[in-house]
């Protein structure tokens, strides 16, 4: 194990991605017990969180330079899906909020040092709906508005907020991401849904709160070169110079990726020992077989799909490159996939359960219900990132620049 330099100490223990996976791995049966209190709470417990942050789990995508691990952030996914395989509630908070870490590395170091400067272990929630009402005032803005679906946010001490800044600038160059501290907003509790429940995905409310210049992200910043970033002149590293939406994006989706995993783990168990009504062995049926078959091959196929794409945008990356644009575009219509492939796999095990999978409590339902959740976020609405790519494909311009 290497060192890392840690701001409450000279250094500490900087695990391996395999010592990161064991541990996702050894928490798993946990996960599992504490699903029902997560969705009795709408929120993770207390102790989910502890568990998560004691395990080094928020510092995979976090600077070395404020005592995080900086890694492949392929490692963050791998944790994330393994997480998803026992609880896709824990998984989606961990998932999302883990991924700011890796966000405020990106924004002016006095922003950074304001969240992590006494305790390097402040998480942060978000919201990136352009909801915001902007008034200019001298070094900054004042907003207001309500925002919804900010995932974890009884657990953090600040939040990113969508805005539209100049509603008169060209394409997206108008749009950020503003940060804003705890004692600027409130929680609205409204998350009553019927999956993910425990994740606590509430609306943040703002009342003419000042948000200084330095706390403001421009989200072409974020994704039209590799070094527009304030934070670049801090953060060098690889990690830093990927994509925001290429990063983010897959944060959303791996999550029921690992829940199809889950899914698929359990019905195969179930399915060693099923007996149907007729006194026929479930493994012995062509059809279970050929089920099993597509379905662990499906999810090799998707794993070593997100695997390659950030092979290439992290070689990209150390090399001081941007991943070329018509790449950008097949990797984002490829993560919005992800779920599609997701909802329809996990539809066919929960039709292959048989009655069983209506009773509250069976793994495979609970798992579909959560995965058809987040098929509704804007990330994960595939239509618009297959017409784009299909156009490139076909000879035309890219139109979506928040790639």
């Amino acid at each position: 194990m290497a060192k890392v330099l840690d701001k409450d100490s000279s250094a500490q223990e900087m695990p391996s991605p395999e010592d990161l996976y064991q541990r996702a791995q050894s928490l798993k049966p946990v996960l599992e017990e504490r699903a029902d209190e997560a969705a009795a709470l709408r929120r993770l417990p207390d102790e989910t969180m502890k568990d998560l942050k004691d395990q080094g789990f928020f510092k995979i995508l976090q600077p070395l330079s404020w005592g995080g691990y900086e890694m492949d952030p392929r490692v963050y996914y791998k944790v994330s899906g393994i997480l998803g395989e026992a609880c896709m509630t824990t998984a989606w908070v961990f998932s999302v909020v883990g991924v700011h870490n890796w966000q405020l590395g990106l924004l002016d170091e006095k922003a950074q040092k304001e969240v992590w400067q006494d305790d390097n272990s402040i998480l942060i929630s978000s919201s990136y709906a352009p909801m915001a009402k902007v008034t200019p005032k001298e070094g900054g803005y004042l907003i207001s508005g309500q925002w919804d679906w900010s995932t974890g946010c009884d657990h953090c001490d600040w939040v990113f907020l969508g805005a539209l800044l100049d509603p008169t600038a060209e394409g997206l160059s108008g749009f950020a991401t503003i940060l804003i501290p705890r004692k600027d907003y409130s929680i609205e509790d409204n998350w009553h849904v019927f999956g993910l429940k425990g994740t606590g995905s509430k609306r943040i409310v703002v009342k003419d709160a000042f948000v200084p210049d330095y706390r403001i992200h421009h989200l072409m910043d974020a994704n039209r070169h590799n070094t527009d970033s304030p934070g670049n002149k801090i953060n060098k590293g690889p990690l830093f110079r990927l994509p925001w939406a290429q990063v983010f994006t897959y944060s959303v989706t791996i999550p029921a990726l690992g829940a199809y995993k889950g899914a698929f783990d359990a019905w195969l168990e179930y399915g060693k020992t099923r007996v149907s009504s007729f006194g026929v062995e479930a493994k012995t049926d062509p059809g279970t077989q050929i089920l099993a078959a597509e379905t662990a091959t499906e999810i090799k196929e998707m794993w070593n799909s997100i695997n390659n794409n950030f092979e290439e945008m992290t070689s990209a990356a150390a090399k001081g490159k941007n991943p070329e644009i018509n790449d950008r575009v097949r990797y984002r219509y490829e993560a919005s996939a992800i779920v599609d492939r997701c909802v329809k796999g996990a539809a066919r095990l929960v039709k292959a359960s048989g009655g069983a999978s209506v009773y509250l409590g069976h793994k495979v339902m609970q798992r579909y219900i959560d995965i058809m959740t987040t098929q509704v976020h804007v990330a994960n609405i595939s239509e618009p990132f297959a017409i784009n790519y299909g156009g490139t494909l076909l000879g035309l311009e890219n139109t979506d620049f928040n790639i």
